[in-house]
């Protein structure tokens, strides 16, 4: 083995390549950091809409339940989201 050889197998990493190599680190960690940042936020958008979608369904589904239940009791004071409805024809007479 030449001496250079040893040199060079007996070298351990100096201050220089210690910042290259930390540089490097950095800049990856600041690429994939961001990288993160966009598909969590994506993932965390369409989380909140799925959950605003699926409570308004919800928030309309019982406004529709409460709305079909007065029709089946023959109540004549329907509202739906506040707004008055009219009684279906077929006991529209009974309620006036």
């Amino acid at each position: 083995m030449s001496d250079a050889d040893a040199a060079m197998v007996t070298r351990a990493l100096d201050a220089t390549d210690v910042t290259k190599i930390g540089v490097g680190v950095i800049v990856a960690l600041v690429v994939i950091g961001f990288l993160l940042s966009i598909v969590i936020t994506m993932i965390v958008g369409r989380i909140v809409v799925v959950v605003v979608v699926i409570a308004l369904a919800a928030v309309v589904w019982t406004q529709r339940q409460s709305v079909e239940n007065k029709i089946d009791d023959k109540a004549c004071n329907l509202t739906f989201f506040g707004v008055h409805l009219d009684p279906p024809d077929s006991f529209k007479a009974k309620c006036r």
